[in-house]
Order: C-alpha cells, then sequence, then structure tokens
C-alpha cells in the first residue's frame, strides 16, 4: 500500500527541501513497531549566463559599417553584454576577451567588478541593484589598416551557488575596407 502526497516547493532557488516519514502499525497479532525514513533534495542549480560583443568607432559607428580610414590606428570601443535569464544568482568566475590580430587572451573581469562589485554575482531580473543586462566597455586601440578579418571574442565563465559552472561565448567579427590604389599620374602629351 502506498500513500503519495504533493508538494510546492521552490527547489530553483537553490533551497533544499527535506521529508521526513514515520509510520507506526499495530499488527493485529503481534507488537507494534514503527519505520522512519528521511529524503533530502539538494537540486543543483541552473546555470545560464550569456555574454554578447558590440564595437563602435570614435563617432559611433558600427565596426562593421567602417570605411577604409585615413589614420589607420583608432580607438574602438567594445562592449560587453552580460545576461543571466535564469532563475539563480550567478558569480562570475572568469571574463577573458581575445582581439585578433594580434591575438593573446586579457582578462576583463576587473571591467566588470569595478562596475557591479566583488564577488561579481548576477542574479535574475529584478535580484539585482542594476539593470540587465549589464554592459561594461573597453577602448582599445586598434590597426584597422590590415585589410584583415578582426575580431574580438569573449568567454565567460560563472557558477550558480549550487551547482556546475556554465560558460558562454560572443564573437564580433570585421572587415575595414582598404581604399583603392591611387592611379599613378597620366602623362601629359609629349611635344
Amino acid at each position: 500500500f502506498a500513500v503519495e502526497e504533493t508538494v510546492d516547493t521552490d527547489l530553483c532557488a537553490g533551497n533544499t527541501y527535506t521529508t521526513n516519514t514515520l509510520v507506526d502499525a499495530n499488527p493485529p497479532n503481534g507488537d507494534s513497531c514503527q519505520a522512519t525514513d528521511e529524503y533530502t533534495v539538494e537540486p543543483e542549480a541552473p546555470c545560464d549566463v550569456t555574454v554578447e560583443v558590440t564595437c563602435v568607432d570614435s563617432e559611433g559607428t558600427d565596426c562593421d559599417a567602417i570605411e577604409a580610414p585615413e589614420d589607420c590606428v583608432q580607438d574602438l570601443t567594445y562592449t560587453y553584454c552580460i545576461d543571466n535569464p535564469g532563475p539563480t544568482c550567478m558569480e562570475v568566475t572568469d571574463f577573458v576577451r581575445t582581439i585578433t590580430p594580434p591575438g593573446g587572451e586579457v582578462s576583463i573581469l576587473g571591467l566588470l567588478t569595478a562596475e557591479i562589485g566583488n564577488p561579481p554575482l548576477i542574479c535574475p531580473p529584478g535580484e539585482n541593484a542594476f539593470d540587465l543586462p549589464i554592459c561594461v566597455s573597453e577602448e582599445v586601440s586598434t590597426n584597422l589598416c590590415t585589410n584583415e578579418k578582426i575580431s574580438v571574442t569573449t568567454k565567460i565563465t560563472a557558477a550558480p551557488p549550487n551547482g556546475d559552472m556554465c560558460m558562454d561565448t560572443g564573437m564580433y567579427m570585421f572587415t575595414v575596407p582598404t581604399p583603392a590604389p591611387t592611379p599613378p599620374p597620366t602623362p601629359g602629351p609629349t611635344p
């Protein structure tokens, strides 16, 4: 014989739910007895963090719309927007970016902690002292005359209080057209 009970509880917020059961039995021709059982549920909190990357020049033009520049090296503003669409607060444990060329991974976790504090917790909408997504920016001198694709990639790693780490990556890629070569002057008529 079985007895079932349904209990509504918040298992997504990293809470622990414990149920205890005690059964007393009195058989018709024997001694009474007891049985107990305990069951604990500690759900792993879901991990859900996202990052998007944008890029603009000093005039606010999207980097993928920049025309051939007169000055090759320009300051570009790269913006990284982080969101937490999940139900649980996340602590960002690593946040890096790579701009290619030249390459090389650089930590930008300091940009995030300067904006939201340390430890860098990103909670679901309505639970932060700031609006989501939270965006941080950096200005980087970038050579636009390489005639190569320029890309910035980011990787963010976060973890909920009771769960496994998760990660997301973002990328922004653009190519700046090089100006057409100036043809040599046409020689004038010969006398």
